[in-house]
């Protein structure tokens, strides 16, 4: 496996680089991984402190949505590199979710273009998600809102010539991320001996761990000639949710079966699947990390550290 920081020291050591959402799963990994390239890293969101970001970054709490809040921030940063990782994120197709998700995710991100823009930033890079694929019709406010952030982000570009460009990360995993979601769920359920209650398993997603992830937006913080693009971040393999877990119980040897159909299926569903050949042709970036490795080591990581409840 490659490591996200091979080939990129040069790019990032001594740059002042900004993460929103530092607080967060990717984001944390990504600052410690701007760390470790000498990068002089703030970490912004809003509960940033010192105990809830890497060490080594410097903490702001600021909400993104709020103008004031975020200009102010990139004002005393003056990053060089912004990645806007902040965001709420659930695919539950509740109306109550519709103006929460697009005042944080759409306003957000809007708040933090004009900010970026105005300290003269030379690159963003914004994270929409595998839920906006071209054509797709959005399945939850969550999407919805995501499909308006790469709009939003063409638009900076194409009228004011604002750097940035967009990544959609795939069905990320990996050590550290909270036991609400699938795969660590998954993992902590049979390592406490219990069956885990799931879906039907058929639905067929890119599963990608989240080293791959943070090597691909480091590469998209500089590879030339994409900004105003939309680049996916996953493997261009397709499996059912159900395979991933049976691959889990293996790693685990686990001794309860999962209980598929208890769970009701997400509406709207369709298969997501990267175009993994062309980031790897702009972007020069393609996933290293296979299911069983990464799967292994996350598995690894919360046999060490699920129990007591800590993060990566």
């Amino acid at each position: 496996m490659t490591s996200p920081r091979g080939g990129l020291g040069e790019s990032f050591a001594g740059r002042r680089v900004l993460v929103t959402g530092a607080s967060g799963f990717i984001g944390g990994h990504l600052c410690r991984e701007l760390v470790e390239l000498g990068a002089a890293v703030t970490g912004l969101s809003r509960s940033a402190t010192a105990a809830t970001v890497p060490a080594g970054v410097t903490p702001v709490k600021a909400d993104v949505r709020d103008l004031d809040q975020t200009r102010a921030a990139l004002a005393a940063a003056r990053p060089e590199r912004v990645f806007h990782l902040a965001a709420s994120v659930t695919a539950r197709p509740d109306p109550d979710l519709v103006m929460p998700m697009f005042e944080t995710n759409a306003g957000g991100t809007v708040h933090l273009l004009r900010a970026a823009h105005e300290a003269r930033c030379e690159r963003i890079v914004t994270v929409s998600s595998s839920e906006v694929l071209d054509g797709m019709t959005p399945g939850s406010p969550y999407a919805a809102s995501k499909l308006v952030v790469e709009a939003y982000a063409a638009m900076f570009h194409r009228l004011w010539d604002v750097p940035v460009l967009c990544v959609r990360p795939f069905l990320a995993y990996g050590p550290g991320q909270e036991i609400s979601k699938l795969i660590p769920h998954t993992i902590v359920a049979f390592l406490r001996g219990e069956a885990p209650r799931l879906s039907s398993g058929g639905r067929v997603c890119d599963v990608i761990f989240v080293g791959d992830i943070v090597r691909g937006l480091l590469r998209a913080s500089v590879a030339p000639s994409v900004l105003g693009g939309v680049f996916d971040l996953g493997t261009g393999q397709g499996i059912a949710i159900r395979d991933v877990v049976q691959r889990i119980a293996g790693v685990i040897g686990a001794s309860k079966s999962p209980v598929f159909g208890a769970l009701p299926e997400r509406p709207v569903e369709r298969p997501q699947i990267a175009d993994a050949a062309r980031s790897e042709t702009r972007l020069g970036w393609r996933a290293q990390w296979t299911l069983d490795d990464g799967l292994r080591a996350t598995v690894a990581w919360y046999r060490d550290h699920a129990a007591e409840g800590r993060r990566a």
